[in-house]
């Protein structure tokens, strides 16, 4: 099998010449699939025939899809092109994939045709697309073959990518009839299969990006072959928003390998031969900073002003319901915490790392990037080259989070190539400049008040947030409280008569983005530790609570009680073990998670996570199953480990001795069981996460009689309840 993980020379689609399926989008026209038109269409070549965007058919039958999407680890490699094969009726075993370049023609309809991956909604964004386009070139295919078998389509059926005529038994390959099925015009709205006929989705399916992966010819951001390619590392500023007053960068441009030093966004850039010269020169540099007064911060001082400012003003979110407020006031049982959960690196396994070239009339990338589209308008606005010159080809990306949704890495390869034109510059940064000059999932604090009826029932609850807005630090304009930072305070699902979430938005001081479970990273800790108090304020068992406030909703209650079968949830347990439950649909799936831990020992050890999980039509059940592991480890880490701290404006953490992960050493087992449902497709890569820390705290007062309420969680200095 060969494979393709990208192109040495990015190949954009003309879309100037192209027509197939167009619809609407708030950002305007958006480009669902194309095709060339019978005038200009691509017969039969060295590179095949290409139906649309995502299908290329070769002579000997391979079939060769564009997966839009970034690979981060999710699986969109295998899954996205699994579902236009499925339409096809393909041979998967001739498939191959190729990562996309940044184009509107790849743009995901459910970013407003924006070419960007994150918010677990690369599958349910581009399933109708890929569909679409599957069926469109299959129907165009059985036509190519039913005009040369002189024999009506209908009579005709697909089955591995071999069109059979049964009645004459005579049968057609997809590499027979490419050529001429290529310059046919294709239907705008193709006949696409019943999910009971599917034989590919649904099912278990080797990964495409495994083999490569295994054998190291996968080509990350800074792997790229190309010939007389240099290596740049960076100098940059301690402090956010440091600025360079001086340097002795002349005196370095003498050392072994060094070829230029340039200034990026944030510091500097030194580009040499090799890596290691880059980076042993950018130590050696001698820069004098202004900080502008940043190196005042502390994180002390910062937890001091986010807990006081709870009492300011707040801004309501959309969704209340009822009087919250008026009615804990008049409430005989009244609840009332506050929460809070640090700042978060995401500490992908590959730092940030991007390769561009630049020359006087083009620009080339080839990047990780979660925002291929994005990271192409930047580097134009850069070198001040039309967008039409500007290429960037995805390559694979060693883990994502929301990390390398942000521009800055990308902007400063193009930034480093600039120094050197017309030779490609693969700039890497160290795992300490990853750990230090992140964008942090920011920290919060919450204060979560809620009321019961004499029976113990819950009837009002009222979260409040303070913590930076990741839109408010990008500066983009909004009129209501940042969903991004206040979405799920309160879980939808359950059915609270009188619920109100506010947000007091501080002020922004540290650079913030999206984190993998984005606000449901923070609000499900918040919600889920609370509703497990109350569920004890109540008298009630916390699975019971949670079940009695989602009765009326068959797919939610289901989750429920499966997880809760799965753990034997209210079996005897020894001393020193404790079970905790947590409830967190979102990104249109249902999750609920029990954690098992002992702390018998006086340390904790997380025994165990049973996890069931409703994602609608599980198109790849064994990749489904690896993202809730995935997600529960990551989860894991930031409960158990994860806090940045600074001191003087300084991020005090650096690597993984300092800033720690979840090892093979201290992870639990985890057993995840699918319930599927006939709902629409659901997210899967974020969704494990929000409901782990709540599940391990709450299993931490099962044993101990101890609450705790803020994250991340001790690990050791327990005593028995």
């Amino acid at each position: 099998m060969t494979f393709h993980p990208s192109l040495p020379t990015p190949k954009t689609p003309k879309l100037s010449r192209r027509t197939f399926f167009v619809t609407s989008a708030a950002a305007g026209g958006l480009v669902l699939g194309v095709r060339l038109p019978q005038s200009e269409a691509a017969a039969a070549t060295d590179e095949g025939s290409e139906f649309n965007a995502f299908v290329q058919v070769m002579p000997d039958n391979r079939v060769s899809i564009v997966v839009p999407g970034v690979e981060i680890g999710q699986g969109v490699y295998t899954t996205l092109p699994k579902i236009v094969a499925e339409e096809m009726d393909a041979n998967w075993d001739l498939v191959e994939v190729r990562l996309a370049t940044a184009n509107p023609a790849y743009g995901n309809p459910a970013k407003e045709g924006r070419q960007a991956t994150g918010g677990s909604d690369a599958t349910r964004g581009y399933y109708d697309v890929l569909r679409k386009s599957g069926a469109a070139a299959k129907e165009m295919l059985v036509r190519a073959a039913a005009a040369k078998l002189k024999v009506d389509a209908a009579e005709l059926s697909v089955d591995r990518g071999i069109i059979l005529h049964r009645k004459s038994d005579r049968a057609l390959s997809f590499g027979d009839v490419a050529d001429a099925a290529s310059r046919l015009v294709p239907l705008e709205e193709p006949a696409l299969k019943d999910r009971s006929s599917f034989k590919l989705l649904g099912k278990v399916v080797p990964r495409k990006d495994t083999p490569a992966k295994v054998d190291g010819s996968a080509e990350f951001g800074a792997d790229v072959a190309l010939e007389g390619k240099l290596f740049a590392a960076l100098r940059t500023s301690p402090v956010y928003g440091g600025e360079i007053v001086s340097d002795n960068r002349d005196a370095l441009l003498s050392n072994p390998g060094v070829v230029a030093i340039t200034n990026v966004d944030g510091g500097i850039a030194v580009i040499a031969d090799t890596f290691w010269q880059a980076k042993k020169a950018a130590e050696l540099l001698d820069v004098e900073w202004d900080f502008k007064g940043g190196d005042s911060l502390n994180s002390h001082d910062m937890w001091e002003e986010m807990r006081a400012s709870l009492t300011d003003e707040a801004r309501p979110f959309f969704g209340t319901k009822g009087d919250a407020p008026a009615t804990i006031e008049s409430a005989t049982k009244v609840f009332e915490a506050d929460y809070e959960v640090p700042f978060l690196a995401h500490a992908c396994m590959e730092p940030m790392a991007s390769t561009a070239m630049v020359t006087d009339t083009t620009c080339q990338m080839w990047s990780p990037h979660q925002q291929q589209d994005r990271a192409r308008e930047e580097a134009a606005k850069i070198t001040g080259l039309p967008l039409k010159d500007v290429q960037l080809q995805n390559t694979f990306a060693g883990g994502g989070f929301g990390r390398k949704w942000e521009p800055d890495f990308a902007r400063q390869s193009v930034q480093a190539a600039m120094a050197v034109t017309g030779r490609p510059v693969s700039l890497i940064w160290t795992r300490e400049q990853d750990v230090q000059h992140d964008f942090y999932r920011a920290a919060y604090v919450a204060r979560i008040k809620a009321a019961l009826d004499d029976d113990g029932n819950l009837i009002a609850m009222h979260s409040r947030l303070a913590g930076e807005s990741i839109l408010q630090f990008q500066n983009r304009p909004k009129n209501f409280p940042d969903p991004t930072s206040v979405s799920g305070a309160i879980g939808g699902s359950y059915a609270i008569p009188n619920t109100l979430i506010d947000y007091v938005e501080y002020k922004p001081v540290v650079p913030v983005g999206f984190w993998r479970g984005v606000s449901s990273s923070q609000n499900g800790f918040f919600s889920e530790s609370a509703m497990d108090e109350l569920a004890y304020f109540a008298g009630k068992d916390p699975y019971e609570f949670r079940r009695n406030l989602v009765v009326d909703k068959p797919r939610e209650l289901a989750v429920l009680n499966k997880v809760a079968e799965m753990a034997g949830w209210g079996r005897e347990l020894p001393a020193g073990r404790g079970l905790g439950i947590a409830f967190c649909p979102g990104f249109g799936s249902v999750n609920a998670q029990v954690a098992e831990v002992d702390i018998s020992g006086g340390d904790l050890e997380v025994v165990k996570i049973w996890c069931a999980y409703d994602c609608g039509f599980a198109l790849d059940p064994s990749n489904v199953v690896h993202q809730m592991e995935s997600g529960i480890t990551y989860a894991l880490s930031a409960a158990l480990f994860g806090e940045i701290t600074l001191k003087d404006g300084v991020v005090e953490q650096s690597n993984f001795h300092d800033y720690d992960v979840m090892r093979l050493a201290n992870m639990p087992e985890i057993e995840v069981e699918l319930i599927e449902s006939e709902e629409i497709v659901g997210g899967v890569g974020e969704a494990a996460v929000p409901a782990a820390a709540p599940a391990v705290a709450n299993a931490i007062f099962a044993a101990t009689g101890q609450r705790l309420r803020r994250l991340p969680l001790p690990t050791s200095g327990y005593g028995t309840a």
